[in-house]
C-alpha cells in the first residue's frame, strides 16, 4: 500500500525538479527588430512610376516614441520625427493613415537622385527599412 503513493510522489518531485532546472537557464527572447508607429504625411514626387517614390511618415503615434527621424515642414505643418520609406504597402498609401512598422535599420540622410519627372519634389531625410508593416486601428 505504501508503494502505491510513494512512486507517483517521487515521479512528481523528479518531474518538477527537471522542469525547474531546465527552464531556469534560458535567456529572455530579444527580437531582432524594433517596433514603431507613424502617420503617413506625404510622398516624394521623383519617378514617373510612383511605386518607386519614397513615402514620408511621422513617427509620433505612440506616447514616448523614440526620436529617430528628422524635422520637416510640409504644407506649413512642422513634423518632428519624419523618416522616408520605400516599399510601403499600397493599402497604406493615404495621407493620415496610421501604420505600424517593424524595422532593424535606419540609414543616414538620403537625397533622392535620378528623378524622371520634370520638377521633382525630394527631401533629405533618413530612410527606414521595413521588415513588417500593418495598420494601426
Amino acid at each position: 500500500m505504501k508503494n502505491k503513493f510513494l512512486y507517483p510522489f517521487i515521479f512528481f518531485v523528479a518531474a518538477l525538479c527537471l522542469i525547474f532546472y531546465s527552464c531556469n537557464n534560458k535567456q529572455p527572447f530579444k527580437p531582432d527588430f524594433i517596433h514603431i508607429g507613424g502617420y503617413v504625411i506625404g510622398k516624394e514626387n521623383c519617378n514617373t512610376d510612383e511605386s518607386n517614390d519614397y513615402w514620408l511618415l511621422d513617427f509620433n503615434v505612440y506616447p514616448n516614441s523614440p526620436h529617430i527621424g528628422d524635422t520637416l515642414v510640409l504644407n506649413g505643418i512642422t513634423y518632428t520625427n519624419v523618416l522616408k520609406v520605400k516599399g510601403l504597402d499600397p493599402r497604406f498609401k493615404q495621407i493620415g493613415f496610421r501604420v505600424s512598422i517593424d524595422y532593424n535599420k535606419i540609414s543616414n540622410k538620403v537625397i533622392t537622385i535620378g528623378c524622371t519627372v520634370a520638377s521633382p519634389v525630394v527631401y533629405s531625410l533618413k530612410e527606414i527599412f521595413i521588415i513588417n508593416q500593418g495598420e494601426i486601428r
